[in-house]
């Protein structure tokens, strides 16, 4: 049986998985944010004069939506200053002058027998490793999976991958397969479930079937055979695909019973309990049509944007264009100077070909959005409300539920900015939240005084 969702689309995939990895050699200088996971961000424990060994903590948060940041070289730290973060602002950051020779930091030794079993020395390690949602989330994996011990007896592992262009997942499964099982038996183990269930799109049937060649089942694994079909890979979607289970708008995996982890998450917890190596490096797939070739890198954490292009083999013709991430989600960087962070698939440099956008674009009331939409909302009227600044009407078309998958946009024959009108929504709606709060705390303050 194949399993699939309702709706989405059916973009050109793009892929190069059959483009073996490449290793980018570590440039003169890394950067290394102090905000690559959802929550606060870290602290910086180093200062400007100090010697930083490669995997070494170098930033920190106590908060439990929080995740350590290492270095992913060897050499001396230059700077702790705000440098630009590839999604956007000034973000303070370490910055390494590397020495070349990666001398290793040694804090995280490899898990004994016993520890491997345990799930508490398992949730311990993959925090201290700073493992994040590596799908792009970067929400923090320790505390997903404290978050749904309990409550989630379906343990979804993520390998999908439907993003156009993006590489990195199916090269894991190939290269790594049995590390991979591994690291999905440690997240099943830490999440007290019998099982795991690994949904992978049949476009990586020689994946499915190597991975099935290992006796997935000894790990307490089964694989799911999935449609090809955006966005897959979403949260939701592989839920539904993989246990008929539906979350409702404004739910969230862990409510119907599930929770999802991915692909590369799950290597990266084998290497952080099995090898004691934090998250310091991961497969980028660099492409696009301002590119001479395509590379699938396997890149260090903190490397910037331009050097990564440079060497992968440089510009045919300037970028327009930069995106990080797939085409259909991706975020826009601003700055060649940005680094890569943990959450970083991909980068995607373009040129004017791909800028579909046109000029005062017209609704033809189609209803072509409404009828890929995953998550059965009603994008026309999104729009419409969301232009009007009408946040009752808003509210109640779920514009908030929207997960911007671009299906919608995607899906328009006008070229309507959709996707992006529903991101400028929810921080519309965050920021009338934040200066309601800000008023009801001025009110009462007055009225203590009284």
């Amino acid at each position: 049986m194949i399993h699939s969702f309702k709706r989405g689309v059916h973009p050109k995939y793009m892929k190069a998985p059959g483009i073996p990895i490449s290793v980018v050699t570590p440039p003169p200088q890394v950067i290394i944010p102090m905000a690559q996971h959802i929550g606060a961000p870290d602290k910086p424990i180093v200062a400007v004069g100090d010697y930083v060994k490669m995997g070494q903590k170098i930033g920190e948060n106590p908060a439990p939506v929080s995740a350590p940041v290492h270095a992913s070289v060897s050499g001396k730290v230059v700077a702790v200053e705000p440098r630009p973060h590839p999604l956007g602002d000034m973000i303070m950051s370490v910055v390494i002058e590397n020495d070349y020779k990666d001398t290793p930091c040694e804090d995280l030794p490899p898990l004994t027998p016993e520890q491997l079993r345990d799930p508490e020395a398992i949730l311990t390690r993959i925090r201290e490793a700073g493992v994040v949602g590596m799908g792009g989330a970067m929400f923090p994996t320790a505390f997903k999976i404290r978050g749904g011990i309990g409550k989630v007896d379906k343990l979804i592992i993520n390998g999908a991958e439907c993003e156009p262009y993006l590489n990195g997942d199916h090269l894991t499964m190939l290269n790594y397969p049995e590390q991979l099982l591994k690291g999905i038996e440690l997240v099943r183990i830490a999440s007290g479930v019998e099982k795991a269930y690994y949904g992978i799109e049949i476009n990586k049937a020689d994946a499915i079937d190597l991975l099935n060649s290992l006796h997935p089942e000894l790990y307490g694994i089964e694989i799911v055979p999935e449609r090809v079909k955006y966005p897959q890979g979403a949260e939701k979607m592989q839920v539904k695909a993989v246990t008929g289970r539906e979350v409702k708008p404004g739910g969230i995996p862990s409510g119907v019973g599930a929770n999802v982890v991915s692909t590369r998450t799950c290597y990266a917890i084998y290497q952080a309990c099995y090898e004691g190596k934090p998250v310091i490096e991961r497969i980028v797939t660099v492409a696009g049509s301002a590119m001479n070739k395509t590379t699938n890198a396997l890149t260090r954490v903190g490397t910037p944007l331009g050097y990564l292009a440079e060497q992968c083999g440089g510009f045919a013709v300037p970028p327009r264009k930069i995106v990080l991430g797939g085409p259909m989600m991706g975020i826009c960087a601003t700055s060649f100077e940005a680094p890569t962070i943990k959450g970083t698939s991909g980068v995607l440099f373009f040129t004017e070909k791909e800028d579909k956008t046109v000029e005062n674009p017209s609704c033809i009331r189609c209803g072509k959005c409404i009828t890929v939409c995953p998550m059965n909302l009603m994008p026309v009227f999104m729009y419409m409300y969301y232009s009007k600044g009408d946040y009752e009407m808003m509210e109640k078309y779920h514009i908030t539920d929207c997960f911007e998958c671009g299906s919608c946009s995607f899906n328009c024959p006008a070229r309507m900015p959709l996707t992006h009108a529903f991101k400028t929504a929810k921080l519309m709606f965050q920021a009338k939240a934040a200066k309601e709060k800000a008023a009801a705390e001025a009110a009462a303050a007055k009225e203590a005084k009284a």
